[in-house]
């Protein structure tokens, strides 16, 4: 379709049904891709034995362990205390994350005093800082949930902090114009401007934090997803192990495909690549 705008420019503007029918294309393609990796996996393990099943197990094993443990009550037990903790954690992380970041990002004097060490703190290799939480914080809970934290806290800072600082000087001053000042403008004009740099950081921190519990649940700990990837990996129970992994990665994803539908249901009007490329 062929518009006309007001300055006479001409454009094009392809009707929904066919971006619809593109998109549903690749994602067939995609779906023929793993289909065709599946299907040579399975042949090199089980019909043409080219690699050892106790190394790497074919799909139909791995899917048969999958099954079982989705009707495994201690499996279920793990999964509910590693998502408690991650929840727990992220969910500090945002409130210390995006107040520090909207502090940051919109006083001068914190970005250039602060600022400096938050980037500082982001770039330490904070894996490495993994084995101090667990002996001073012991083999419970309290370790995993200060690992989420540490891990998820700073890309919603850094990406809070940036937000802030790409508000538009004319926005701020038309809000001053009508009477929108203090606390009501950060609240009416700075935080819906750096909700989607927030909604990015935090989603970005979620997966990260995911991370830092199933690397707290190895270093030490009875209890979640970690401890029994662990074991099965300790046992060389691969398809176990294999099965595990694929549901850490299906948590992951459905973990960040609900925090960007959050983010485009709460600014739809704002462009992901401009937060990619502020990020």
């Amino acid at each position: 379709m062929t518009v006309t705008s007001a300055t006479g420019t001409m454009r094009i503007v392809r009707p929904r049904r066919v971006i619809r029918r593109s998109e549903a294309k690749w994602t067939w393609l995609l779906v023929g891709v793993i289909a065709a990796i599946l299907l040579i996996w399975e042949a090199a393990v089980s019909w043409l034995q080219l690699i050892p099943a106790s190394f790497l197990p074919p799909p139909s094993a791995i899917a048969v362990s999958f099954g079982k443990l989705l009707v495994d009550p201690e499996f279920w037990g793990a999964f509910g205390y590693s998502l408690g903790n991650v929840a727990i954690g992220l969910v500090i992380a945002v409130v210390v994350g995006v107040t520090v970041g909207l502090a940051v990002g919109w006083s001068p004097v914190l970005r250039f005093t602060v600022a400096p060490f938050l980037w500082l703190l982001y770039s330490t290799p904070k894996v490495a800082l993994a084995p101090l939480f667990i002996l001073g914080l012991g083999l419970g809970s309290e370790s995993k949930i200060a690992l989420v934290f540490l891990l998820a806290v700073f890309p919603i800072i850094l990406n809070t902090m940036e937000g802030a600082v790409t508000v538009s000087t004319s926005l701020v001053n038309a809000g001053r114009v009508y009477g929108v000042n203090g606390v009501a403008l950060g609240w009416k004009i700075i935080v819906p401007a750096t909700l989607p740099y927030s909604l990015s950081g935090i989603q970005r921190g979620a997966a990260l934090g995911f991370t830092g519990e199933v690397l707290g649940e190895f270093l030490g700990g009875t209890g979640g997803l970690g401890h029994m990837l662990e074991y099965a990996a300790y046992q060389f129970q691969m398809d176990d192990a294999i099965a595990m992994v694929i549901v850490m990665v299906i948590i992951a994803n459905l973990t960040l495909l609900l925090i960007s539908t959050l983010r485009r249901r709460l600014a739809p009007w704002y462009d992901d690549r401009k937060i990619a490329g502020a990020s």
